[in-house]
């Protein structure tokens, strides 16, 4: 996989008053707050190793048309950075891709970015066999606002797909969007080495919409139970609160290791609902289901021994046996610590079908 440089914000606009000249022939600075459409394609240009006057000749032309793609979403950061963007749509070709580790900071955009499969180029893929362990790509409280919609597939990563944290000093990371994206084949069971955290990791964030996804087999053959669909919880390194009024809806699980849906550290207001929960092939070739304590389940660890605050709900939600094709609970609270909870409730319209 090849190296992409990350060009941070300071160095960018230093470059840009440096090195752009007036005067006839001279390049044009680029405006500020621009809205921004950037095409990326497998076989598009790199913008890696670039710097100083040739990055910006190459951000100046690179990646604006469907006819002049880049290579990857690191290069199509480098082009929203460049032109100082507010909010932008990353139209992806297509083809598949071996992006991992991308991580949105600031100075991207100051709006929402948008990143979604170009219509009428095929099906789009991240493969993450090469980068082995670690996610697809990582959000943060500054970054711009993040609106992934698909069709597209997010494969073979060993850690997760998407992973959110926020922090003490900038808050949780608000307004985050995943809609039909396929998440598959992540855990150790598939990537040597990988951890097999979460399709969608949440660790302090709030009010992100996770729509109409689906979620195939996320398995550890280690220890099964910590692989998840959707995981809600908090910034466990600085202690912050959890994740808070977010919503899952729509979504298909189909042969997640550990409970599909699993909120934990405080995480409180948490709505998942009308999401089918069905059986698949693990990696085996053996039928399972989903889970082991239930389709959304809250748990308290000795990290953060607290229960949620309450409107964690399941509801209109239709789910079978669990993982060890078993009859599981819908929902269950549960603690590694002798704690009682009751944090996570079901308040109706689930159909069970085994």
């Amino acid at each position: 996989m090849r190296k992409h440089l990350r060009i941070g914000l300071p160095c960018l606009a230093a470059a840009v008053m440096m090195l752009v000249p007036s005067g006839p022939g001279a390049l044009a600075a680029p405006a500020g707050g621009e809205d921004v459409t950037v095409y990326v394609g497998s076989g598009g240009a790199s913008l890696a190793g670039l710097s100083g006057k040739s990055l910006l000749r190459a951000t100046g032309k690179a990646g604006l048309t469907a006819q002049s793609p880049v290579r990857s979403l690191r290069d199509a950061q480098a082009v929203l950075e460049a032109r100082h963007t507010k909010n932008a749509t990353i139209m992806l070709r297509g083809g598949t891709y071996t992006d991992a580790g991308v991580e949105w900071g600031p100075g991207i955009a100051s709006g929402t970015v948008t990143v979604k499969a170009q219509p009428g180029t095929g099906p789009v893929t991240f493969d993450g066999r090469a980068a082995k362990a670690g996610y697809w790509t990582k959000v943060g409280p500054t970054s711009p606002k993040l609106n992934f919609q698909g069709p597209y597939i997010v494969q073979r990563y060993g850690d997760g797909g998407i992973k959110a944290i926020g922090t003490k000093k900038d808050g949780p990371v608000k307004g985050l969007v995943v809609n039909r994206v396929t998440f598959k084949q992540i855990g150790n069971a598939w990537v040597k080495g990988g951890k097999g955290y979460a399709g969608v990791h949440l660790n302090y964030v709030s009010n992100a919409r996770i729509t109409n996804n689906s979620f195939v087999n996320l398995e550890n053959k280690t220890v099964p139970g910590n692989t998840h669909g959707v995981y809600l919880a908090f910034n466990q390194t600085q202690k912050t609160p959890g994740s808070n009024g977010n919503l899952v809806k729509g979504n298909t699980f189909q042969v997640v290791s550990g409970d599909p849906v699993r909120a934990s550290d405080g995480s409180s207001g948490n709505k998942v609902q009308g999401n089918v929960f069905k059986k698949g092939r693990d990696y085996k070739g053996k039928t399972r289901g989903n889970g082991n304590y239930g389709m959304f389940t809250y748990w308290v660890f000795p990290r953060a021994d607290t229960c949620g605050k309450g409107g964690n709900t399941f509801s209109g939600n239709t789910y079978t046996v669990n993982y060890y094709n078993k009859k599981a609970p819908a929902v269950r609270s549960g603690a590694n610590t002798g704690r009682t909870c009751k944090s996570v409730k079901d308040t109706g319209g689930n159909t069970y079908k085994r």
